[in-house]
């Protein structure tokens, strides 16, 4: 196994502790107080099918040997204390940190169910080495499914076999910040680039965090790195299309990890 291969731990995270540590789930679904108080929200839609996601997830990554802790229709105010109240506890016994957020969102931001926004790059910070310290040396994972925009990313037109009716697709979005996490052993999975709408099925879950669940499923046991599970995701949702806008989806993954990082099953 490749896990054997590279278990030099200057250049391997090290993955073995049970669990590898913390993964929340926060599944915004209702923002029927977004639309009532936030005006400019006023005709944002529910996230249907997004229960999907968050049931993809935790079966994923309960596989992968992470606690899973979930979190739904949280207002940014309680995002914001979930987060800090994990900043403070100890990690010294784990060896990863994991936080999925599917919601709405806008540039550098995601929306708590009452249409406030929360930054990204303040989430991240709360884990840097100098905020929490039990978790220096460790992988610091954000995986953010929430539009970046509202803007459609085009494609170039090819010819395709797929039957999908894009009358059924949704879109997760509703400043400028910069959310790229800039201290060590950050990985940030975003969605879609800036400025960009991200799809959403409510009958299949969302593009993006269906194909990563799914590819992690399948490559972990081959003994695949992270970084390279990414790449085949960047490529599948690439060729998805919303025939109906004519738009394409581009994920887009920022890192500042600096070992190699496997999610080894046993």
């Amino acid at each position: 196994m490749r896990f054997q291969m590279e278990s030099d731990s200057q250049t391997v995270y090290r993955m073995k502790s049970k669990p590898r540590g913390y993964c929340l789930i926060f599944n915004n679904h209702d923002f029927s107080v977004a639309r009532k108080e936030v005006s400019k929200l006023h005709r944002i839609k529910d996230r249907n099918g997004t229960d999907l996601d968050a049931e993809a997830l935790k079966n994923t990554f309960s596989s992968l040997h992470f606690e899973i802790v979930r979190y739904r229709d949280n207002t940014a105010k309680k995002i914001h204390e979930v987060m800090k109240s994990y900043q403070k506890m100890d990690h010294s016994n784990m060896d990863c940190f994991i936080c999925c957020i599917l919601s709405h969102g806008d540039k550098g931001i995601v929306y708590g169910s009452d249409g406030k926004e929360v930054s990204i790059s303040e989430l991240t910070s709360y884990f840097t080495g100098l905020n929490c310290p039990s978790l220096v040396d460790k992988p610091k994972i954000f995986f953010i499914q929430a539009c970046q925009g509202d803007n459609y990313q085009r494609g170039i037109a090819i010819d395709t076999d797929s039957k999908q009716d894009d009358d059924y697709l949704e879109m997760d979005s509703s400043s400028q910040k910069r959310y790229i996490p800039d201290e060590a052993d950050f990985l940030l999975g975003m969605a879609t680039v800036n400025d960009c709408v991200s799809y959403r099925d409510p009958a299949e879950g969302t593009w993006y965090i269906q194909s990563l669940c799914q590819n992690l499923r399948e490559r972990c046991p081959r003994g695949e790195d992270i970084l390279t599970i990414l790449t085949q995701v960047n490529f599948e949702v690439s060729n998805k299309d919303d025939r109906k806008n004519l738009g394409k989806q581009m994920p887009q993954p920022t890192f500042t990890l600096r070992k190699k990082l496997f999610f080894p099953l046993n």
